[in-house]
């Protein structure tokens, strides 16, 4: 298949060179062709790193913008490259390669070519719930992949007929605003709008599609400082280092099959255990969903509820395991979903909080006032986001404790 691959650069010099570094390390059946995008207004720098690279395995064509589109329309008009092409592989220039990504993407493309739910392919590996701020672990089957309601943005395929899809949907939704009701994530919502992931995932949620993810990263995220991004980087995921044949499944057998909140599909976790078979339920283990958005009659979740009508603990890795092998405990929930909402009145999942609005090194249990009264507002948010970019984190984390203490002595 004709798949070019399209990079994204702007104004990180430095995060280009590598990522190119890795392109021209990894393997390729036939040649392939490279397009460097560059917005406009960036560094010169960048444009000099660009025409300078020898790609070593076929034509190499740089496109620059003469304005600056921004992020969303960047991503964009490199996604319409593909309708020239089988499909495009997009890359942002923070990105890094495995030396068999080209492979998983061909060997991808070639099994999933009829697949009608398929909205793109993943080149990583997915392990975080940004909604839930937690670790997504996806239930092991006996494939090297699932499938998440989420899109790709740190590696990621789109063919030919998948991006004409959503560019049909787009041109009629785009100036809509994303609302809880559509059945995305509140996290996502409050994306800003420089963001064209979050279109995505709204076509996505709109039309029951959904993502190819590998369990082992063909691709990984430095999250160098950016436009768009403060450097702040939790997304390094293992990279895979060598050639395999993948074990790919078809989507109607997978066992691996998550919405956007990264909950496992209510008919995947049928086929594993015949508990809530004869239900209608919907499955809120990480406890994130709004009420608003649960439709179905019961609910199984880590939220509280006042009559359980069944409970399970919540020991095994990954949660629903606990569920499929019955272990017990009073941390996971089954119940009707009037009986939740009475004991949901009011409820913030505060159990455990993976915070972001102070140094984030590790989980922390919700467990002191001096943590709870260190939350920001969004205004306090933004100014902190801007100030910290210039000072650096060195300086900035002692001053966010002061912070947290003052707030806390002036609250009591």
């Amino acid at each position: 298949m004709d798949i070019p691959i399209v990079v994204v650069a702007y104004d990180r010099p430095d995060s280009l060179r590598r990522l190119l570094f890795s392109l021209n390390a990894a393997s390729y059946p036939a040649k392939v062709k490279l397009y460097i995008s560059i917005d406009g207004g960036g560094s010169e720098s960048v444009r000099s790193v660009a025409e300078k690279f020898d790609w070593q395995h076929g034509v190499k064509e740089i496109i620059s913008h003469p304005n600056n589109l921004g992020l969303r329309k960047h991503i964009l008009s490199c996604g319409d490259l593909s309708l020239n092409h089988d499909g495009i592989i997009v890359l942002e220039d923070d990105l890094y390669v495995s030396m068999a990504f080209y492979h998983y993407v061909n060997n991808a493309l070639t099994y999933y070519e009829s697949e009608k739910h398929l909205a793109g392919i993943s080149l990583y590996a997915h392990s975080f719930n940004e909604t839930a701020q937690l670790p997504f672990v996806p239930f092991n089957d006996h494939s090297d992949v699932f499938f998440l309601q989420l899109a790709s943005s740190w590696g990621q395929c789109w063919t030919k007929d998948q991006w004409r899809s959503f560019k049909k949907w787009y041109k009629k939704k785009q100036s809509e605003k994303l609302r809880l009701t559509d059945g995305v994530p509140s996290s996502v919502i409050k994306w800003p709008d420089t963001s064209w992931k979050k279109f995505f995932i709204k076509y996505m949620v709109e039309k029951n599609l959904f993502f190819l993810y590998p369990r082992i990263s063909l691709s990984t995220n430095f999250g160098d400082d950016g436009m768009n991004h403060l450097g702040d980087n939790h997304y390094q995921v293992p990279l895979f280092y060598s050639e395999k044949s993948f074990a790919f499944i078809d989507f109607s057998e997978s066992y691996a099959k998550y919405d956007s909140y990264c909950e496992l599909l209510p008919e995947c976790l049928n086929k594993l255990t015949g508990l809530f078979t004869s239900y209608d339920y919907t499955v809120d283990l990480y406890g994130s969903k709004p009420l608003e958005q649960i439709k179905t009659e019961y609910l199984l979740s880590s939220r509280g509820t006042v009559n359980s009508i069944r409970s399970f603990g919540r020991k095994m890795i990954p949660h629903e395991a606990n569920v499929i092998e019955e272990i017990n405990g009073d941390k996971i929930h089954f119940a009707s979903l009037a009986d939740a909402k009475s004991a949901i009145q009011g409820y913030t999942n505060a159990r455990v909080v993976y915070y972001h609005k102070l140094p984030r090194w590790h989980l922390k249990e919700k467990n002191s006032e001096i943590e709870k009264s260190a939350a920001l507002s969004e205004k306090e948010e933004t100014l902190l986001r801007i100030f910290s970019k210039r000072i650096g984190k060195i300086l900035i984390t002692p001053i966010l404790w002061a912070y947290a203490l003052i707030k806390y002595f002036k609250k009591n």
